[in-house]
């Protein structure tokens, strides 16, 4: 048995370190290529010499500090409104009974099996007809939709877990449904909450369809991916250089947010589970 269990014990640490290697090459690639000197396609593999003129590059000449402060505030504001649209429409769905309620939770999920390239036209003469094209009001109402759609599907099967009995007792003692949700669902389900923001602040920072449609005046208004995006077609010409210096430093907020909240994403996919 000891053997069996060193062995099956061997052969999952191999896969988990195969993963690993498959998974960070591409990161050491674009470092390589990021902090290699001379490097002029993607082919590299190890540079003769190293440096770090592309990132001094990128900060002086280009507008990068302007798209990632952009894509930031975006982000931000995308997580503030979709975890309203999210606490809205799962307790409307989870706690309240009216007709049409089980057709309206099916229509979200139709909403999911159509890509996002059949919207473009629509969204895009919408977006003319308001007046919001090449505005960061507009992209952060679209992610904010985007993003809730498919987080009411993971919130809503957390909330059903909440017992009904809390609420009665809260409607009882006189609370209204604002209070019972605000003072009493919401802290219950503060761990899936915490995942709703993180997922729409990484759907709304990494975003590039949508945003390579709309903002498309104005180098100092695009959004980080689309910023990016030129460094290899467009004013900078072909640099990849550049684009991986961007990559790199353009990762830090989201590698920062998630380690620092990494205990409650955790917390609430295994207590989901645990729940469902």
């Amino acid at each position: 048995m000891k053997r069996k269990e060193r062995l099956r014990a061997g052969v999952i640490h191999f896969l988990l370190i195969l993963l690993a290697i498959v998974t960070l090459t591409p990161f050491v690639h674009i470092a390589l290529i990021a902090f290699g000197e001379n490097v002029v396609g993607t082919g590299v593999a190890v540079p003769r010499s190293f440096t770090l003129r592309h990132f001094s590059l990128l900060l002086s000449e280009t507008h990068f500090l302007r798209w990632m402060l952009n894509s930031f505030l975006i982000a931000v504001a995308t997580v503030g409104v979709a975890v309203v649209l999210v606490s809205i429409s799962v307790y409307a769905l989870s706690r309240l009974r009216f007709y049409g309620r089980e057709h309206l939770f099916r229509a979200i999920l139709l909403i999911q099996v159509f890509p996002l390239t059949l919207a473009m036209v629509s969204i895009f003469r919408i977006f003319a007809a308001m007046g919001l094209l090449n505005r960061m009001a507009g992209l952060i109402v679209v992610n904010a939709v985007l993003a809730s759609t498919g987080l009411i599907l993971v919130a809503k099967g957390y909330f059903d877990t909440i017992p009904m009995d809390i609420d009665e007792a809260a409607k009882i003692d006189g609370a209204s449904r604002l209070t019972i949700l605000w003072k009493i669902n919401l802290p219950l389900a503060k761990p899936m909450m915490m995942i709703v923001a993180i997922q729409s602040f990484v759907i709304a920072y990494n975003e590039y369809v949508l945003s390579s449609t709309v903002m498309t005046q104005g180098l100092d208004r695009m959004p980080l991916a689309v910023g990016l995006q030129s460094m290899i077609v467009g004013q900078y010409g072909t640099n990849w250089s550049l684009y991986c210096a961007g990559a790199i430093i353009g990762s830090a907020p989201m590698l920062i947010i998630f380690y620092s909240l990494q205990k409650y994403f955790i917390g609430g996919l295994t207590e989901g589970s645990v729940k469902s």
